[in-house]
């Protein structure tokens, strides 16, 4: 047989091949020899369904991992401190206009500043402090400040879908404003509320001076907090000095280094359908009420055209009928001189804290369309907004120990020694006021202290004395007749006193006032 050139070529050709395709294929011990090579894939996260259910707190931190994961140019997300039971508390940043989001152009990415600030100590990173005269551009929402309140905790998530997910929607607002969003600031009673008590409210910290559990944590704010209630038992306990609860602290921390920059303050609650602008821990109105009103507005306008849904607004001390002492609306625009600062309480009476999940998604879309809307109204507002030159806090009406400033916070001699850690204060040993019992008077005393007053202050004369003119309309004395006379059934039809058969008024008429109040 013939040596044929053409084979011999083909045949070379296919043995090079091989070699080349053993050679690329060559994998490790106990794998198939010839199995194709697929590249190492990137980790992505389940996403929880945000829209149509109530998160436990493990689900709500793998929301925010998933969205940092997916959206890196321009989302962050930080770690603000960690609670009693050693929980996170976390906030997530969303910054569109930044110098490391690649859907910029080059032009825009030089000019915009950094995203986040780079952590020399190990720990998480930080929201960088933009400075310039455009730095007041951020927005501030916080959630979960109650624990039972879990619809705010739901709309805080909404917002961060919209923003995220659907920010193409959004374009707009992002290129304006930077969004800072903390979700959850109280996980430990979040999720004591989701497993043992629904009707659970304050953090879940122990009191070492009795056996009682938790602090509200919207009444531990160093805005006039002595004047705020005591009582270890109730749902509305201030603690044991301002900022003594890790909540707090990790929130004040983040607002006090970021307070040159933001712009717009919103708090979540519910279930009051009402947007509320300071002061509740008084009932005086604030220098710039007319601009908070108007931004109020601007969201109740918008939520009624979105579903017909009506808001009430006006100031918490008068919409709630009644002063809070030491809230956070009150500390950041009190305190702290953020431009606009507004609680938001979500619907509705009906529905209570936990509305049932069918209404979780409208509910959280129609307030997304309030909270734009006021995000918009607070950029066009910043300009008329000038804090600088306002005038001191009003005081309130209760009363206000000597070591309050004229801010409303506590004085640093009685109140900033701290001890160990960062943060840990020691409790101030106040002396225990005196306070009288009040001793409940039954129904026959307070008539009989009615009668004595009564006696005391009539005229020392005989015979039956009529009444004081004016208690009843068109009333007579005694010694007038009936104005109309007596009818078939033998009794009296006119204003006057009734008189009876033997011309005598009856016992009532007699009797004195207080009798029947």
């Amino acid at each position: 047989m013939e040596d044929n050139p053409k084979q011999r070529t083909r045949f070379t050709l296919l043995v090079v091949e091989r070699l080349h395709l053993n050679l690329k294929y060559q994998t490790t011990k106990g794998r198939v020899r010839d199995a194709p090579f697929t590249p190492q894939r990137r980790v992505i996260l389940p996403r929880p369904d945000v829209l149509h259910n109530y998160l436990e707190y493990k689900q709500i931190n793998q929301y925010l991992e998933y969205l940092a994961n997916r959206y890196p140019h321009f989302v962050q997300m930080y770690t603000l401190g960690h609670t009693h039971e050693k929980r996170e508390v976390r906030a997530l940043e969303i910054n569109w206009m930044n110098s490391e989001n690649v859907e910029l152009s080059l032009q825009m990415r030089e000019q915009c500043p950094r995203p986040y600030l780079a952590s020399t100590n190990g720990k998480s990173n930080s929201p960088v402090v933009h400075k310039g005269d455009n730095s007041r551009n951020t927005v501030f929402i916080e959630a979960g400040t109650h624990a039972r309140e879990w619809i705010s905790i739901t709309t805080a998530l909404n917002c961060i879908y919209q923003l995220t997910e659907r920010y193409t929607r959004n374009i707009e607002v992002l290129r304006k404003l930077r969004f800072i969003i903390v979700p959850l600031v109280n996980p430990d009673g979040y999720e004591y509320s989701r497993t043992k008590n629904l009707n659970w409210r304050k953090n879940r910290r122990p009191h070492k001076a009795s056996k009682l559990v938790g602090t509200d944590c919207n009444r531990n704010y160093d805005i006039f907090w002595s004047s705020g209630p005591s009582k270890t038992n109730r749902n509305t306990f201030k603690g044991e000095h301002p900022f003594s609860e890790p909540e707090t602290r990790a929130m004040r921390n983040t607002l006090e280094r970021l307070s040159p920059n933001l712009l717009f303050f919103l708090s979540l609650h519910s279930y009051g359908q009402c947007i509320m602008y300071p002061f509740g821990y008084c009932r005086d109105s604030p220098f710039y009420w007319r601009e908070l009103s108007s931004l109020a507005n601007s969201g109740r306008t918008a939520i009624k055209s979105y579903n017909g849904r009506e808001y009430r607004t006006g100031s918490i001390s008068c919409l709630t009928k009644r002063t809070i002492a030491g809230s956070v609306v009150d500390y950041v625009y009190g305190v702290l001189k953020v431009p606009m600062a507004l609680v938001m309480e979500l619907p509705s009476r009906e529905l209570g804290f936990q509305p049932p999940v069918e209404m979780v998604s409208q509910i959280g879309h129609e307030s997304w369309y309030g909270i734009r809307e006021m995000c918009k109204r607070s950029f066009d507002l910043r300009n008329q907004i000038n804090r600088d030159s306002e005038p001191q806090l009003p005081r309130p009406a209760h009363f206000v120990s000597e070591g309050t400033k004229t801010d409303g916070t506590i004085s640093s001699s009685l109140d900033e020694s701290t001890v160990g850690g960062a943060g840990d204060h020691v409790p101030l040993k106040a002396t225990p006021k005196k306070s009288k019992k009040r001793v409940k008077r039954t129904m026959r005393a307070q008539h009989d202290a009615i009668l004595r007053l009564q006696q005391a202050s009539a005229p020392k004369t005989d015979g039956l004395q009529p009444l004081p003119a004016g208690l009843f309309p068109r009333q007579l004395p005694i010694s007038a007749p009936p104005l109309r006379p007596v009818t078939r059934d033998r009794r009296g039809a006119g204003d006057g006193i009734i008189l009876t058969s033997r011309g005598k008024p009856p016992i009532a008429s007699t009797m004195p006032l207080g009798v029947f109040l």
